[in-house]
Formats: structure tokens, C-alpha cells, sequence
């Protein structure tokens, strides 16, 4: 079958109920609720019958109504809605200066399936990515620089990989209070620092719950790894014509975009995606349950952060810093995002032309939230 314009909302529909009742017990108890509500949500995503706000055109005199979104990360689109926001946002309050896009990985194996079983340790995952940044820094004689990760824990082919993505300042304040930049990073400190802040979550939790089956496979994980995790900080960030979208396509996006499930039937899923060192496409084919199971286990826990701010870029930050990169005056509209998207203005008439005027907002579960009894 090939797909529609909505494969994966059309998969989902179809095939995820019956795969929850077989297999949602190889999921973590915790997010078992999480995961129901988010799918959800998906698959009433755009449905007229759960919500729409309408608009009617005083010169033809015909309706036009807009479904209501899910505003799930989980949701391709509303995902993406999300990525460019977040995006735009961030970018109003970088200090101008060049910035480099880091990625923290770990070792395929039990390391990765430690944190599918524990996802609330995340969240120190990505503390730890940023101890690592700063310790590094530390050698350089930089004692503070500015850090926004984004917890990722998909690969290209959406398999479970739990990463760091980070946008960093590449240069800090040193002891005496002035700007500093750099020209490179000691790699080896950097990824050694990232294998020990990052196994030390691991130690705290085999001590605290008292594993010596975990203590082995830490201290055979230092052995086998001798120069440390990898990290990869070659990208340059520092045009802030591109920043915005750069940001955005790394920091926060969804596991799999629709546009690349290229067609399925009642067994398989075939999608494409692209190698680091390649632009050719790749195209995977994975039996249905499998390709669930694989998006499935991306859903956050529920009210889980998976942006960071450290440092220069913590919320609790006093010492603001004087220049900012303005790359947008406002958050966009939804009607902006449709009409870059598609050129398509949603608050004109779409048969005369005629500006359309809210008429009401109505919800399946609570009627009708506001009628405009002002209008003609």
C-alpha cells in the first residue's frame, strides 16, 4: 500500500490497538499511561468531530472551519510546529558569538537499554553532558560558557539511542570576568569527562540499589572503551542567518517525519533516511510491529523536559548578556505557519477572497466555548 498523506497517523489507526494489547507489558509501567494518551491525542489530531474553531465570510456568506490540533511532540506536524517555535524562541536570546552544535553519544548495548528501563535519568543525562562541557572548558581557563541540550533517543533508522544534542558557546567567562573564545576543545578530556559524568549515573544507581551485576559492567565499560564516549562538536554555528533553522532540525524535532514512510501493508513499513556522511537516501523495511514499537518508545514521560538550559542559558541566570541575535520580532501565527507552509492565507475566503471573521470556537467535550453574537 502505498501511503496516504498521513501514513503514519493511517498506521496507527489501524494496527496500534491491537499491537498494545499484545505487547504493552515490554514497555516501562510508567509510561504505559503516557504513551496511550499521546497516540491518542495523535489520531484525533485535525478531527472536526473533537473541536474546530470557524470563521465565516460576510460576503458569500459560507463557513469555514479549522480542526483542533493535538500539540503533541509525539504528532509529525504538531512536532514540527513545535521544533520552528522553540527554535525562534531560543533564538532571541543568544549571545552573538560563534556557537558550536555538540553530540554526545553512548555505546551501543546494555548502556542504552539502562536508560530505556530508567527514562527519568535523562534528565542527568544531559546534566552530565554539560559537566563534561564545563570541566573541558575548565583546562582552556574558561570557568563558565553557555550550554542548551536537547535530550534525543532516536537514531536515523528510530531505533532506541539515547544522545545529547547541544548548542554551546564556543568560548566562556574566565576567572577575571572577560569573554573568551576558542579555536578548539581537548577531545580526549572532553570524552573521557562525558564516559565518567555519564556512567556515574549508572554507579549512583547499582549503589544505591545495591547491583554488583551493574559495578562489573561498569568497570569493564572503562576498560573496554579506554578513550572515552564519543562526542562530536565539529559543526559550526556561527551565521545567524541560519541558526534559527540549524537549531531546529537538530534540537527538537520528532522521531520520524511523515514525508519519509515512503509505503506499508499489514506486515511492513518501509521509510528512508540519510547516513551522517551521506546525502543519498537509505530505505529500511521493518515488520509492523516492530516499526511501532520502535516510535513508540520515544514518547516522553509525561510533563519530562527534554531541553536543558546550563549556564550562560540557565533560566536563573542574573547576568543577562547585552547582545542578543534577533533573527524574529514575534512568535508566528498558526495562520503565518499555514501560509509558509502551504501559501495558503486560512483567514481568507477560500471561494471569494473576502477576509473571514471568527465566528466559534466549539469542543466535543465541553460544546460550544464562544459563539460571537456581535457579527451581522
Amino acid at each position: 500500500m502505498m501511503p496516504t498523506n498521513k501514513p503514519l497517523k493511517t498506521i496507527l489507526s489501524k494496527y496500534f490497538f491491537p499491537y498494545w494489547r499484545a505487547n504493552n507489558h515490554k514497555f516501562p509501567e510508567s509510561l504505559r499511561d503516557t504513551i496511550l494518551k499521546n497516540v491518542n491525542n495523535f489520531l484525533d489530531c485535525g478531527d472536526l468531530n473533537i473541536g474546530y474553531t470557524s470563521f465565516v465570510c460576510f460576503k458569500c456568506k459560507s463557513i469555514h472551519k479549522t480542526a483542533f490540533s493535538c500539540k503533541s511532540r509525539f504528532c509529525p506536524s504538531c512536532g514540527k510546529v513545535y521544533a520552528e517555535n522553540w527554535a525562534k524562541n531560543v533564538s532571541e536570546t543568544l549571545i552573538e558569538c560563534p556557537h558550536r552544535h555538540a553530540v554526545f553519544s553512548l555505546p551501543k548495548g546494555w548502556i542504552r537499554d539502562f536508560f530505556f528501563k530508567h527514562r527519568n535519568l535523562l534528565k542527568d543525562l544531559a546534566n552530565a553532558s554539560y559537566l563534561a562541557l564545563k570541566h573541558s572548558f575548565k583546562k582552556l581557563g574558561i570557568i563558565c560558557i553557555g550550554a542548551i541540550s536537547t535530550i534525543h533517543t532516536f537514531s536515523r533508522k528510530v531505533e532506541w539511542n539515547p544522545h545529547i544534542h547541544s548548542l554551546i558557546t564556543f568560548g566562556g567567562i574566565t576567572k577575571t570576568n572577560k569573554w573568551k573564545n576558542i579555536k578548539n576543545l581537548p577531545w580526549q578530556v572532553l570524552r573521557k569527562s562525558w564516559q565518567k559524568c555519564a556512567l556515574d549515573i549508572i554507579s549512583k544507581y547499582a549503589k544505591h540499589n545495591n547491583s554488583q551485576n551493574l559495578k562489573n559492567k561498569i568497570s569493564i565499560a572503562y576498560k573496554k572503551y579506554v578513550n572515552g564516549f564519543f562526542v562530536n562538536a565539529e559543526s559550526k554555528v556561527g551565521n545567524s542567518k541560519f541558526i534559527a533553522k540549524y537549531i531546529g532540525r537538530y534540537l527538537a524535532r520528532p522521531a520520524i517525519a511523515e514525508y519519509r514512510i515512503t509505503s506499508f501493508n499489514d506486515q511492513f513499513v518501509t521509510f528512508w533516511f540519510k547516513r551522517p556522511d551521506s546525502d543519498s537516501k537509505e530505505y529500511l523495511t521493518l515488520p509492523m510491529e516492530k516499526f511501532i514499537g520502535r516510535i513508540l518508545s520515544h514518547i516522553p514521560p509525561k510533563n519530562f523536559k527534554m531541553v536543558r538550559r546550563f549556564g550562560l542559558y540557565s533560566r536563573r541566570t542574573k547576568n543577562k548578556k547585552s547582545k542578543k541575535i534577533r533573527l524574529f520580532k514575534t512568535k508566528s501565527s498558526w495562520a503565518e505557519r499555514i501560509f509558509k507552509a502551504f501559501g495558503i492565507n486560512p483567514l481568507m475566503c477560500r471561494k471569494c477572497g473576502s477576509q473571514l471573521h471568527l465566528l466559534e470556537i466549539f469542543h466535543a467535550k465541553y460544546g460550544v466555548i464562544y459563539y460571537n453574537e456581535s457579527l451581522p
